[in-house]
């Protein structure tokens, strides 16, 4: 479990130390330089066939994390929906696909106001990971499951900190921001993020913890995708991206944070 731990949660030395210090907990450092567009439309990525290489690609990922205090808290178990939505691009026959995320509210106590995918703790109603996602997405932004076709669920992360989660995969054709309903408690807002954007590599930054670990950011604009959001958004579309698209793959370099030698 540390070799895995290693590899998957990512430790490195921060080797920008003009980067900006966001927080007193971490910065955020740009990983790559170089990117071209490419054409990322439901008619590449939708089909039958890419279905099943990234459900393949994603359950056959190792299990990632490390639980520190083994509390209440991490014991739980989560799930979360990673939403592919279509939309007609600029009136243009190929549909645009996108991810959906969502801003949790200030209203909550833990991770406020982050970007994050619609999901929550599984209860005792849930049959499973897949009706947990339904649910929580149904109770946070008011999208109905009829309105989702599930491909499937993934494989189970256990983040310190917080629940194991579950990510699940689901795509909403012809989507339309307006059509959901925000619990205002939970969620301050929900956005979409084209793959397109996400699969440029200038918006493949890593986010380096204090603690000595690092992982995948996304910035878009002003929007900052991190954290475990960010860790899953990036082994998500390493394995969504056709192969001759991908340029996101071993663009962050991931190292042994450094020690100095003991006297």
């Amino acid at each position: 479990m540390r070799n895995i731990l290693l590899k998957h949660l990512l430790r490195l030395k921060s080797h920008n130390s003009s980067a900006s210090c966001l927080n007193r907990f971490y910065s955020t450092q740009i990983a790559v330089q170089t990117e071209t567009s490419p054409t990322l439309t439901a008619d590449v990525l939708l089909t039958d066939s890419y279905q099943k290489r990234v459900l393949e690609c994603m359950t056959k990922s190792p299990p990632v994390g490390v639980k520190l205090k083994n509390n209440e808290v991490e014991r739980k178990y989560a799930a979360v929906l990673i939403l592919l939505c279509t939309k007609k691009a600029n009136d243009e026959q190929n549909e645009e696909v996108s991810l959906l995320y969502t801003r949790r509210s200030g209203h909550l106590n833990r991770h406020v106001r982050q970007i994050c995918f619609p999901g929550g703790i599984r209860d005792d109603t849930d049959v499973d990971f897949v009706d947990c996602a339904l649910r929580e997405t149904m109770e946070e932004i008011g999208l109905d499951r009829s309105r989702i076709q599930i491909w499937g669920p993934t494989s189970l992360i256990t983040p310190p900190h917080t629940a194991a989660i579950m990510p699940v995969v689901g795509v909403c054709r012809n989507f339309d921001l307006n059509e959901l309903k925000l619990n205002e408690h939970e969620v301050e807002e929900a956005f979409t993020v084209p793959v397109s954007e996400l699969a440029k590599p200038s918006t493949l930054q890593y986010t380096q913890f204090k603690s000595g670990f690092s992982s995948p950011t996304f910035v878009i604009g002003r929007k900052k995708i991190w954290g475990v959001t960010g860790f899953i958004t990036n082994s998500f579309m390493n394995c969504l991206l056709p192969r001759e698209l991908n340029q996101l793959k071993g663009r962050v370099k991931f190292i042994r944070p450094y020690k100095p030698a003991s006297n």
